[in-house]
């Protein structure tokens, strides 16, 4: 399941813990302007939040690691809405817009949720499997979990090998759809939608991932009205629903 670890913990220690050392792997790479990530980080949130509701039009929803509530923010117009975030200054930020608990899904008392929605977390996690199974047992049955997280078996993988994108300090464990489909039928999940899933991007955006392998490209800032969509085809996004008496 896991094809790669690193000293890099999540969901076992401390948020503090997990927090600092979140912060010092990325301490060399370069940032975002705040207002363009916000500003994509809500387009994609949007296009998360159409996709659900044709299999889920509302009820009540928790995103796994809600970060400074970018999802929420549109989810809570439809939903219930509430999140889990470990990092201090995320969950704070996140608690403007709905009820967070600031601390991992393991140790998170709610229940009974329609929606338990995760978007690049399982691959940070300590344990995927205490991961889901905690995520499992805080769903309705018939309940629906989405998860989004890297895919190993895409052709930029194939094709990059150790320098595939999505090898970066903070990513440790990473799947397959055979993997996830496993993990997820383990702790009672039917998966009933796998698809390759892209993304709204800009040209600053862009530059600045690149700007890890390229450092000496210069900030494009002055580019930011035009997006657009690109499917880099290595990421996954799934759909499993618990199922009934598991």
């Amino acid at each position: 399941m896991g094809t790669r670890r690193s000293a890099l913990t999540f969901g076992t220690e401390k948020p503090e813990e997990t927090e600092k050392k979140i912060r010092a792997a990325n301490t060399e790479f370069r940032h975002l302007r705040l207002e363009e990530e916000h500003r994509l980080a809500l387009l994609n949130a949007r296009w998360r939040l159409d996709l659900i509701r044709q299999v889920r039009p509302s009820g009540k929803l928790l995103e796994i690691g809600c970060a400074r509530g970018d999802f929420l923010t549109v989810a809570r117009d439809v939903f219930d809405a509430r999140g889990v975030e470990p990092n201090p200054d995320l969950a704070e930020s996140a608690s403007r817009v709905a009820l967070v608990h600031h601390d991992v899904i393991e140790r998170t008392p709610w229940s009974g949720f329609d929606v338990i929605a995760t978007f690049h977390v399982i691959e940070h996690v300590d344990s995927p499997r205490s991961f889901i199974q905690a995520a499992a047992q805080r769903l309705n049955p018939g309940g629906l979990l989405v998860i989004e997280t890297p895919n190993i078996d895409s052709l930029p993988f194939r094709f990059l090998k150790t320098k595939w994108r999505q090898f970066i300090p903070e990513h440790y464990y990473f799947f397959t759809p055979q993997t996830m489909t496993k993990l997820l039928s383990d702790h009672g999940l039917k998966v009933e939608t796998c698809v390759s899933i892209g993304k709204h991007a800009s040209l600053p955006l862009i530059t600045n991932r690149l700007s890890r392998y390229l450092p000496w490209l210069p900030h494009v800032n002055g580019f930011s009205k035009l997006t657009f969509r690109v499917n880099p085809m290595d990421i996954m996004l799934v759909f499993a629903i618990r199922q009934a008496g598991v």
